[in-house]
């Protein structure tokens, strides 16, 4: 018999690791709503013709379709039909595919909210927890099946939303130990103005999709697809002249004027920038925020501001990222409804912090109490204590076969929980518990609400 394994880019995750996972989600939700923002869900399936043409070229060969129930032998003619036969005689074939796998979460919330746009109250603000699905290659910190946290406010053009969300990173980041993270920020408008500045006859989604992979296959690579398109290299030289980073400051807006000769596209980048430095101004921000623009993120909806997270020596890419977005709505009928979001990698950051040991402690212990007993009748009693504990709010587990103490006793130390409770006669007559501490390896006997107390320290 073959041995079961999981489909190349996805993984399981046991409860060790789902402790830890939850830590990061928990993490996150808890400053999303802090910020106000509240719970959403989309279905893992979507009508094809909701997700293509709204990723680019590169993430259009990304997505997953669904192969169609029914035989193409009922979308064409009879005729075509008996042709087909003739050629492949008696073969199965699937008709065309309509559904696919969500790519991410923001084309369906947009979706979401023209369906649903007479019962929400806008600016509305989401966020959404849910697995995406990619074909990618797999790799390190790269799936096919992973899962996306994120965070959008749509129905407004205020420059506060992406003030905000510089804040939720700021957040995020101290909360989960990785105050090192840095914050690249850029603007489209920017990315605009460099086409219109070197004067490339080139469609601007197709260069922001090239600029792209700068961080992969870096300025010599960029240099010779920009070439293969059928641009000079003088000019190439002159895009990596003005392009780069410093730090998000009004001073370094200036100086980025000035390289742009105060062109009037490049302009609007600068004033929205500006208003947003005015917005977090007080905020003291830990992690460092820098004007990258070098950063395109290659998806077509992206007018505005556009971000990207990453976590230095981590030998990860970004870990999440985002931006403004004025008409995503509009690809579904409804016009003008603008809206910026972001979104966070929780698997590469689970990976990030797994390798820099970044969790708290108590994350490594399961933190139910395990009930141990020496025969049915102090099962029993064990069955009513684990009762009482549960409505106290104390994870319990009462040990469920007839098997000798110290099996017991090793079965709390394989699942990890830190106290066992051991219930004898002794125990039943005087209505008291005994707790053993399996780390420590003290025991103590005590009241109920005295072991309440215990347990909960």
């Amino acid at each position: 018999m073959q041995k079961p394994s999981n489909a190349p880019g996805t993984r399981d995750f046991g409860p060790a690791v789902m402790r830890k996972r939850d830590f990061i989600l928990t993490t996150i939700t808890r400053i999303y709503k802090k910020f106000g923002f509240e719970s959403l869900e989309t279905p893992a399936l979507e009508n094809l013709d909701t997700l293509e043409g709204k990723y680019g070229e590169e993430g259009s060969k990304l997505l997953y379709k669904i192969r169609s129930n029914s035989p193409i032998s009922a979308e064409i003619t009879d005729d075509q039909a008996a042709k087909l036969n003739g050629i492949i005689p008696g073969k199965w074939i699937a008709g065309t595919s309509k559904l696919g796998l969500r790519y991410d979460l923001t084309v369906p919330f947009a979706r979401f909210v023209v369906q649903h746009r007479n019962d929400l109250t806008f600016p509305f603000r989401r966020y959404q927890v849910q697995n995406v699905w990619r074909a990618d290659r797999p790799a390190k910190g790269r799936f096919r099946e992973f899962t996306q946290c994120d965070a959008d406010c749509i129905g407004s053009t205020s420059l506060l939303h992406e003030a905000d969300l510089i804040q939720i990173y700021n957040e995020v980041f101290v909360s989960l130990g990785l105050s090192k993270a840095v914050l690249k920020v850029n603007h489209r408008k920017f990315l605009e103005a460099l086409v219109d500045e070197l004067q490339l006859n080139f469609p601007v989604a197709k260069f922001t999709s090239t600029l792209d992979k700068l961080d992969k296959i870096g300025e010599e690579g960029v240099m010779k697809e920009l070439v293969g398109y059928g641009i000079d290299e003088e000019k190439c030289h002159q895009l990596f002249a003005i392009i780069g980073n410093s730090e998000l400051t009004k001073e370094n807006l200036l100086q980025f004027a000035k390289a742009f000769n105060n062109n009037p596209i490049a302009q609007k980048a600068i004033e929205d920038l500006s208003e947003i430095l005015a917005y977090i101004e007080d905020c003291n921000l830990t992690i460092k925020v820098e004007l990258d623009l070098s950063l395109a993120r290659g998806l077509d909806y992206y007018t505005g501001c556009i971000f990207e997270a990453l976590i230095p020596d981590s030998g990860m890419g970004s870990v999440s990222g985002g931006g403004r977005y004025d008409d995503l709505t509009g690809v579904f009928g409804l016009k003008d409804v603008s809206g910026v979001g972001i979104s966070f990698g929780i698997d590469r950051l689970y990976e990030i912090m797994e390798g820099q040991q970044k969790w708290p402690d108590n994350l490594q212990v399961n933190d139910s109490v395990l009930i141990c007993h020496f025969d049915k009748a102090t099962q029993l009693y064990g069955v009513k204590l684990a009762s009482k504990l549960r409505t106290e709010n104390i994870k319990t587990i009462v040990f469920p076969d007839d098997k000798r103490i110290n099996k017991q006793f090793d079965f709390a130390n394989k699942i990890g929980v830190r106290f066992a409770i051991v219930i004898g006669e002794s125990e039943m007559n005087t209505d008291s518990v005994t707790i053993k501490n399996l780390q420590a390896g003290e025991q103590v006997t005590l009241s109920f609400d005295e072991a309440i107390n215990y347990l909960r320290n």
